[in-house]
C-alpha cells in the first residue's frame, strides 16, 4: 500500500502546470432561431423562435468518462478559459457535471488542459497546487453557441394548448436579466388561423397539443 501510494504521489508531482485564465477567441453575431421556412418541433416551455446576440466560445467536448484513481472527469462540454504557449486551459465544471477528486492523495481540481501538440489522446487535470495529471480520453474541441450577457434577447415559448387554442409567452431579456414589464403570454385560437404573430414575428402552426408544436417560421422577430 506504501508503494502504490508513493508511486502515485510521484505521479502527481511528474508534472505542473500554471492555469492562465486570460479568455478565448469568441465571435459575437446577431441570431434568428429557427431559419425561415424550416419545420421544427418544440416541447412545452421551449423557445418557439429567438432573436439575440450570441457568441461562438471555444470548449473542451468530452464524450466519454474518465474515471481514475485520483480524478474523475464526466462526459459533457468544458468551456474554454485560457491558453498559454503549450495548453489550452478548460473549466473543471461542464454540462454533464463538476470533475471530483478522491482526496487521498491530491488536492481538488482547478481545471482541465489539454496539450496544443497532443498526439497521445490525452486530458489533464490542473489540482489546486499546479500539479499536473494525464490521461487517455476520448473528446474533440469545438465551437458552441452561448447567448451573451450584455445583449438583448427576445423570444416566443410554446405554454402548451387547450381545446382549439394554444398559449404563447413572450419575454424579452436585457443583460442576462428578464424584463418582466414587457412579457406576456397570448392565447390563440387555431380555428381562425394557423398563421399567428407577435412583435412582427409570425410563425405557422402545423400541429399543436399539450406537451409539443410544429410549426415554421414565416418571418422573425424584426
Amino acid at each position: 500500500m506504501r508503494v502504490f501510494m508513493m508511486a502515485a504521489a510521484a505521479a502527481l508531482l511528474a508534472g505542473c502546470a500554471s492555469v492562465k485564465y486570460n479568455g478565448a477567441e469568441t465571435k459575437a453575431e446577431l441570431i434568428n432561431y429557427p431559419e425561415v421556412g424550416k419545420t421544427v418541433t418544440a416541447q412545452v416551455g421551449d423557445y418557439l423562435v429567438r432573436k439575440g446576440t450570441m457568441v461562438q466560445e471555444q470548449a473542451l467536448s468530452i464524450t466519454s468518462i474518465v474515471d481514475r484513481a485520483t480524478f474523475k472527469i464526466p462526459p459533457g462540454i468544458y468551456k474554454q478559459v485560457g491558453a498559454d504557449e503549450k495548453y489550452w486551459f478548460y473549466a473543471a465544471a461542464g454540462s454533464g457535471g463538476i470533475v471530483t477528486w478522491n482526496g487521498l492523495l491530491s488536492d481538488p481540481p482547478r481545471a482541465l488542459a489539454v496539450a496544443k501538440q497532443n498526439a497521445n489522446g490525452e486530458v489533464c487535470v490542473i489540482a489546486g497546487m499546479g500539479a499536473k495529471t494525464c490521461y487517455p480520453a476520448s473528446y474533440e474541441r469545438k465551437t458552441v453557441m452561448a447567448a451573451q450577457a450584455q445583449s438583448f434577447q427576445q423570444t416566443l415559448i410554446y405554454s402548451g394548448r387547450v381545446g382549439n387554442k394554444i398559449n404563447i409567452g413572450y419575454r424579452e431579456f436585457s443583460n442576462d436579466t428578464a424584463r418582466p414589464a414587457f412579457n406576456n403570454d397570448v392565447e390563440y385560437d387555431l380555428t381562425a388561423s394557423h398563421t399567428i404573430g407577435y412583435k412582427g414575428a409570425e410563425i405557422e402552426v402545423i400541429d399543436a397539443n399539450n406537451s409539443s408544436i410544429t410549426y415554421r417560421v414565416i418571418k422573425p422577430f424584426p
